[in-house]
């Protein structure tokens, strides 16, 4: 697959986060899980600039942070400071504490916010590529 390729599939899986992650706020349920697919939308946005910039397949990683290193994308404090905590939901999803404190933490209000700034955030970094 060349880079075009490589950079179309990142934008189209990216696409069905966004939407799934969209749904899963919608429904009412599960809203950790809503958070994590949002981590997956981005982290699926930035492996399209990755692989743009370094012209092959990207690093194996999660971290939303260091995908955006790798991008060389200048982003704002704000959009930093979002990228830090969607990780913690891929983290702590993928492998919860005893006391499931993330699972507490995303309630209804906590996710609507996130999800709003998933929206701009996700509308801009396509806008990007």
């Amino acid at each position: 697959m060349g880079t075009k390729e490589q950079i179309d599939y990142w934008i189209k899986a990216s696409e069905l986060d966004f939407i799934s992650s969209t749904e899963i706020f919608n429904s009412g349920k599960n809203f950790h899980y809503s958070l994590f697919i949002a981590h997956l939308c981005i982290e699926k946005l930035l492996k399209a600039f990755a692989t743009k910039e370094l012209e092959q397949i990207p690093p194996k990683t999660h971290n939303l942070l260091r995908l955006a290193e790798i991008s060389n994308l200048s982003l704002n404090e704000e959009y930093l400071e979002f990228f830090e905590e969607l990780n913690q939901f891929q983290l702590q999803t993928r492998y919860p504490d005893e006391k499931f404190n993330l699972y507490k933490k995303a309630d209804y209000e906590f996710t609507k916010v996130r999800i709003e700034k998933l929206k701009e955030v996700y509308e801009w970094l396509k806008s990007k590529l």
